[in-house]
């Protein structure tokens, strides 16, 4: 399974295809646990997608906004979650 991030028309516009080139460049250099890999993109037709290895327990934003006691993080999760996402952008 994947999941797929539409950019935006406005980002899109911001960007020439080399420079979405170069995006998905760096993207597909990140290798960490806490960062979900890049498995593929699309620039066809005017659309930039971004194809990514699904995650099924949702999204970080999910877990950091939610409204569900359930599904917010702890303190300790998150901060574990920063800074392994940190180590994976050096």
């Amino acid at each position: 399974l994947l999941a797929v991030k539409k950019l935006d028309n406005i980002t899109s516009a911001l960007q020439n295809d080399e420079e979405f080139l170069d995006l998905v460049a760096d993207i597909s250099k990140l290798q960490n646990a806490n960062v979900v890999k890049l498995e593929g993109y699309c620039l066809e037709h005017g659309q930039r997608l971004l194809m990514y290895e699904y995650c099924s327990n949702g999204t970080l934003h999910d877990g950091l906004h939610s409204d569900g006691l359930t599904k917010k993080l702890s303190w300790n999760a998150r901060i574990r979650i920063a800074l392994g996402a940190a180590r994976a952008l050096e």
